[in-house]
Parts: structure tokens; sequence; C-alpha cells
């Protein structure tokens, strides 16, 4: 019994030390490349062309302002 016990406590300490292994570059690879980048690469975008759609709105309301003055 007493064996069990020390193989279990090896194989859950191994398993506490793979799982907390530093492999940061195979994580960070993930992050860029996970199954949702299609949609969020296109809600960026939008996010830019709504940043350029607000700067040409202000660009537009300042020269009309100014004709009208």
């Amino acid at each position: 019994m007493k064996n069990v016990f020390k193989v279990f406590l090896l194989l859950i300490s191994s398993l506490i030390f793979t799982a907390c292994s530093d492999d940061s570059n195979s994580f960070a690879e993930a992050k860029k490349d996970h199954v949702w980048k299609g949609q969020t690469d296109t809600i960026d975008k939008a996010k830019e062309v709504e940043g350029m759609l607000t700067e040409s709105v202000e660009n537009t309301r300042k020269a009309l302002e100014e004709q009208s003055q």
C-alpha cells in the first residue's frame, strides 16, 4: 500500500512540474493563432475604420463651421 501511495505522489508531482514548465513560446504562438482569429482581426479592422470615419466627420464638421462663419 505504501508503494502505491509513493507511485501516486510521484505521478502527481511529475504532472505538476510538467504542467508548470516554462513553454512561453508555444503559448504565445497559440495565443496569436486561436479559433476566433478571423473574427478578432475583423473587429480590429472595424475599430480602425471607425476611428477614420470619426476623424473624417470631425474634419467635415470643422470645414462646415468655417464656411458658415
